[in-house]
């Protein structure tokens, strides 16, 4: 008798309907196919939103509602998988290896003199800062006789908050301007072996308005359009503040940093940093004849982004 009730319980029903609700919802605002700025933003949280009903599918277990909170689960389960999960690779070896390493370092990073004279004595051959004001520039003069670089000389300025420096030959640079300076990208070459690495480096805005929304997908259909008529090699790299799951995000079938191994790379909590409360938006992206050998993903004190450092070779 106190069985039947309850399940009969008025209360227990309410939360029934409410936890199916909240299930059915998230799963729907985390696939939603629609490409509208509130509905990509959202796409964007899938982890976070799948996290959440998952949550909902284990109170939907306790209120006796096996097959719901079971399905509710495996549904979230297949949508996270792809998107948390690495399939082991094997790639091959080959003898020359170009060092790149990536950072969002935060215009206002206190550590940041420390960081530079670490990744003066470190081993790489392009080091690409962003959101570097123009403030610090003097800390690049440690630089200046074992490096050439672009954003370093007052002429250049620091187009975008971006800084970048190479080790070996950088023998070709352009600020391309879609609207003055406000937004752009960087086009850079190097000699690397006897092949020429064209470099297209970007910081599109943060998506938090819709009118920086629009100028980020603006200056990503421009990259994308870039790397279509860019004939050798080439490679995309920066923060680009957008999800590789995105509709706007056109390099699903190339090879990327995150189809190599999965991660997250922007941390917006200090305390709490951990695979879900994070986004995957600083990106590496290569044409078909660059070979991806690793990539390590680390964290940058003072930054609410981790560094990308990967190695690329000629396939």
């Amino acid at each position: 008798m106190f069985k039947a009730y309850a399940n009969n319980n008025p209360q227990n029903s309410f939360l029934r309907v409410i936890f199916i609700c909240a299930a059915t919802v998230c799963i729907a605002l985390a696939f939603n196919p629609f490409t509208h700025f509130y509905a990509d933003v959202l796409a964007s949280l899938r982890i976070q939103i799948l996290c959440i009903a998952v949550g909902c599918g284990c109170v939907l277990l306790l209120l006796k509602l096996y097959k719901l909170g079971a399905a509710t689960i495996i549904i979230c389960a297949l949508g996270l998988g792809p998107v948390l999960i690495t399939l082991p690779k094997t790639d091959s070896v080959h003898a020359r290896v170009l060092s790149i390493k990536q950072i969002n370092v935060n215009y206002s990073n206190k550590y940041l003199t420390a960081h530079l004279s670490r990744l003066r004595d470190e081993k790489w051959d392009v080091l690409i800062l962003q959101e570097f004001s123009d403030k610090n520039r003097d800390l690049l003069s440690q630089f200046v006789t074992s490096t050439d670089m672009f954003g370093y000389e007052e002429v250049e300025g620091i187009p975008y908050g971006m800084v970048v420096l190479s080790r070996i030959p950088m023998v070709y640079k352009q600020q391309v301007k879609l609207d003055g300076d406000k937004l752009g990208y960087l086009k850079l070459k190097f000699i690397y072996g006897d092949r020429l690495l064209t470099a297209f480096v970007a910081h599109p805005p943060s998506p938090r308005t819709q009118l920086n929304w629009q100028n980020r997908n603006a200056l990503l259909a421009a990259l994308s359009e870039a790397t279509r008529q860019e004939q050798g090699l080439w490679i995309v790299a920066g923060d680009l503040n957008i999800v590789p799951w995105s509709s706007y995000f056109d390099w699903e079938q190339k090879q990327t940093c995150f189809g190599h191994s999965r991660y997250t790379s922007f941390m917006p909590f200090e305390k709490g940093r951990f695979i879900l409360m994070g986004l995957p938006i600083d990106h590496c992206v290569m044409s078909e004849q660059v070979l991806l050998q690793s990539l390590a993903v680390t964290d940058f004190k003072g930054s609410d982004h981790k560094m990308l450092s990967y190695k690329i070779s000629i396939k």
